[in-house]
């Protein structure tokens, strides 16, 4: 861009030189003069203002060179300009399909408005892959910016969503403004996938309903969550004050879920031989694969494959857990 700032700048002082010279040379007022320096630079082939002296075409001569060369300059480098925009648009498509098409066991954010942002940035704390999915050109310019997978295209199209990697997705998460879109967000994710965990935003617990009808696991009513939340804080304000210790962003302790695969080294162990409370975590919760909640456990509960196991502990050695 600052290359054709430049042209236009270099045009516009020469037009303004020759506009000059034809003045003084010739003895006529700048309008006339600069008359002239256009219809020399341009070629269009209109007579003299007034005739020219040998001076004057002299001069003419030597406008018409520098300008046409300054043309030509400027139709290549604007030219260059063009290739080098298309050819790096080409090229930052490639990366982003590369890296799609590489993903794993990501997360998929549909519409970017405060609260997708928000949770691109949740994700993106805590180091989880995701992609965000949007049609404004304008918020995939600010994607880019901060290195953020993403895609422009209707996240209610099977398309957009099979590019995004939904069959290899972790999850979906809908936070277009309109309950309408996420709906048809969560009927295309759910008939695509149907074991992906989904969820959505609702802004009616009318329309809350009918998400879950429609295939959400999940569904926050902005409204209902707010109120809950703050009738907590009345209510209990020292709970509350331990579960934002846990939950918060960059803090001591972190609580996370953790699935016990084959190899755990406590698999088919009681939980008070399993070794994790001396590694500084505590398991507050059981949830076996039959959908069983125990909750707190036994110290004699077996931990078995397949369970998942609520833990809450130091960060550093939950997310050591975690991979």
């Amino acid at each position: 861009m600052k290359e054709i700032l430049r042209v236009i700048l270099v045009l516009l002082v020469l037009t303004l030189s020759g506009a000059i010279g034809f003045s003084v040379i010739e003895g006529w007022s700048l309008f006339d003069g600069l008359y002239m320096a256009v219809i020399t630079l341009t070629t269009v082939g209109y007579t003299e203002v007034h005739p020219l002296s040998d001076s004057g075409r002299l001069f003419a001569m030597i406008f018409l060179i520098v300008g046409l060369g300054v043309f030509m300059f400027g139709a290549v480098t604007l030219g260059e300009f063009v290739v080098r925009a298309q050819l790096g648009d080409w090229l930052g498509q490639k990366k982003m399909m590369s890296i799609l098409n590489k993903m794993q066991d990501h997360f998929i954010v549909c519409g970017l408005g405060r609260l997708g942002r928000s949770l691109c940035e949740e994700l993106e704390e805590r180091s989880l892959p995701f992609i965000a999915i949007d049609s404004s050109e304008e918020i995939a310019e600010a994607c880019k910016e901060r290195n953020w997978p993403f895609l422009v295209g209707d996240a209610t199209e099977d398309d957009v969503l099979r590019a995004a990697g939904i069959e290899r997705a972790r999850g979906i998460a809908c936070t277009l403004p309109s309950d309408a879109e996420n709906m048809f967000v969560v009927l295309s994710a759910r008939l695509l996938r149907k074991d992906l965990l989904i969820l959505s935003r609702a802004t009616t617990e009318k329309d809350a309903i009918k998400l879950r009808r429609a295939g959400a696991n999940r569904v926050i009513s902005l409204y209902a969550t707010g109120a809950a939340k703050m009738a907590q804080l009345l209510a209990t304000p020292h709970v509350e004050d331990f579960f934002e210790v846990v939950t918060a962003r960059g803090k001591a302790f972190e609580l996370a879920e953790l699935k016990v695969s084959d190899d755990a080294p406590y698999v088919d162990q009681p939980l008070s031989a399993s070794g994790l409370r001396d590694r500084g975590v505590m398991v507050v919760g059981i949830r076996r694969r039959n959908g069983e909640l125990s909750m707190p456990p036994k110290p004699s509960d077996v931990i078995r494959k397949g369970d998942l196991l609520f833990v809450l502990g130091k960060g550093e050695v939950v997310q050591e857990l975690l991979n």
